[in-house]
């Protein structure tokens, strides 16, 4: 399953926070949802890639991301890129998933 390009943004489209760990919580929850709603979970995505606009944002970004993964998992790929601006100038992270699902 490939899962898009998540944003911090909520339902209705919002963007929930203008700081890049607030961001990347609601990214990663977006993930969540995707997965979920194809029948598995975080656990199963074999590899992530992040995209930060500020390479200062990286250090909030993982911070975030270790406390959504579970440890007892292995840990997944990761890969983070830095990016000159995404589809709307107010977000500041997007997460893309790759995630093993059984048919």
């Amino acid at each position: 399953m490939l899962i898009g390009g998540q944003n911090g943004v909520d339902e209705s489209g919002c963007v929930v926070a203008d700081d890049v760990a607030g961001q990347t919580r609601r990214a990663l929850e977006n993930v969540r949802i995707a997965v979920e709603s194809a029948g598995g979970t975080v656990a199963d995505v074999a590899r992530w890639r992040v995209l930060l606009t500020d390479p200062n944002g990286a250090a909030a970004g993982f911070a975030e991301f270790a406390e959504f993964w579970d440890a007892a998992n292995a840990p997944p790929a990761l890969t983070v890129e830095v990016v000159s601006g995404l589809a709307d100038p107010k977000f500041l992270v997007e997460i893309e998933a790759t995630a093993a699902l059984p048919f």
